[in-house]
């Protein structure tokens, strides 16, 4: 009785967690991979050998599910949030917004089945979560491809056409999302605001929040108090790093700096090629500036079969409070370097756009690609001038 009771008392005393996971699901990136696993499968087959990966969004999604059902059983009033992202198109697959165990009913506290919860935990239903995230995802890549077929029936050269997930617009909806739930879980107090101003008196509250709360390292993040949801997020990201999101990338950190939400960054690399990306730069920054976890999946066995989500579970499952006790992956060589917003080029002189502060190697011909301020023609890229001037 006694085992139970402290069993029981160690299990509330830590604060639940909120986790926001972005799931990169872009068609071309997928697509290529599944293709080129097929071929390499058989090769080895031939040979009597095991599949070397790399892993399929079928492999991903396994993994995600394996996750989210081992984060919603660490605490029954943990909350998991799914986000889909492709090239043009974010989307909440998890809870979705009507139906049987919906964004509202999760938000007011309930789970699925009529609002009693799952299996693991309260405001998670684990049947809801595998058959939510396998039709979202599903959703989500039949429209991407739609668009596709229309882009080519029109005409659109594919060099015009996006690539990478538009992983700033699905990290924007995350911090949406969370501020949601804090709002409700704060009782009308925004996500905003910091574990310290909410601990205040009423008077000194509101000066904290009008002078934003004070300011805290990124390795020290304070839990919230006790019934308080503590926000993180993780984004698995594939596809290589768009350079136009940068800006709206580096905004969502310093937003989730401010509202002490870490992100988590995963990075699963194809390494089909010398020529494929191993890491992203950006995912990096992000992670950095957080406090969170930086982790590029290695190739081989570890993107097969179970490995996968042995990897997702030991690196990224443990919650921030007591990482500093566990030997998790750290970043010790981020790349700050300045990066062309076209070319994703490493520069050391640039010009730089004087509306949006976008840094491109060449001055742009008649508009900026990022916000699309007309280009004022004045000297030479040359001549010593690194500002574009703008219409």
């Amino acid at each position: 009785m006694s085992a139970a009771n402290s069993s029981s008392s160690s299990s509330s005393s830590s604060p639940p967690n909120l986790l926001a996971i972005i799931l990169d699901v872009t068609t071309f990136t997928w697509t290529h991979r599944s293709l080129a696993r097929t071929a390499k499968d058989k090769a080895l087959a031939a040979k009597k050998k095991s599949s070397s990966g790399p892993a399929t969004l079928d492999d991903v999604i396994t993994s995600v599910l394996a996750l989210g059902v081992s984060f919603s059983c660490l605490n029954r009033d943990n909350v998991l949030v799914v986000i889909g992202a492709t090239e043009e198109e974010v989307s909440v697959i998890y809870p979705r917004k009507g139906g049987e165990g919906n964004m509202e009913e999760v938000v007011m506290g309930g789970g699925g089945s009529g609002g009693n919860g799952g299996e693991c935990g309260e405001r998670v239903d684990t049947g809801l979560l595998h058959d939510y995230v396998r039709l979202g995802v599903a959703e989500l890549v039949n429209r991407s491809a739609e668009r596709a077929e229309r882009c080519a029936a029109a005409g659109v050269p594919t060099q015009n056409r996006k690539r990478g997930a538009a992983i700033a617009s699905a990290l924007s909806l995350a911090l949406c999302t969370t501020n949601r739930f804090m709002v409700a879980s704060h009782a009308g107090v925004s996500a905003l605001s910091n574990a310290s101003s909410l601990q205040r008196k009423d008077d000194e509250g509101i000066i904290a929040l009008m002078n934003g709360g004070s300011s805290g390292s990124n390795d020290a993040r304070p839990a919230g108090p006790q019934g308080i949801l503590s926000p993180r997020a993780l984004i698995i990201q594939a596809s290589p790093d768009r350079t136009s999101d940068y800006n709206a990338l580096m905004n969502c950190a310093f937003a989730a700096d401010k509202s002490s939400i870490v992100v988590d960054g995963c990075f699963i690399p194809a390494g089909l090629t010398k020529d494929d990306d191993r890491d992203s730069p950006y995912l990096q920054q992000l992670v950095d500036r957080t406090g969170g976890v930086y982790l590029s999946v290695p190739g081989g066995a570890a993107q097969v079969g179970g490995a996968l989500s042995e990897v997702l579970m030991s690196v990224f499952l443990p919650p921030p409070h007591i990482r500093g006790s566990m030997n998790l992956p750290k970043l010790h060589n981020v790349d700050f370097r300045a990066r062309c917003f076209e070319t994703g080029e490493s520069i050391d002189v640039a010009q730089i756009c004087n509306q949006c502060l976008s840094i491109f190697k060449e001055r742009p011909k008649e508009v900026c690609l990022t916000c699309g301020a007309k280009v004022r023609r004045g000297r030479p890229s040359g001549s010593g001038s690194k500002k574009m001037k703008l219409k």
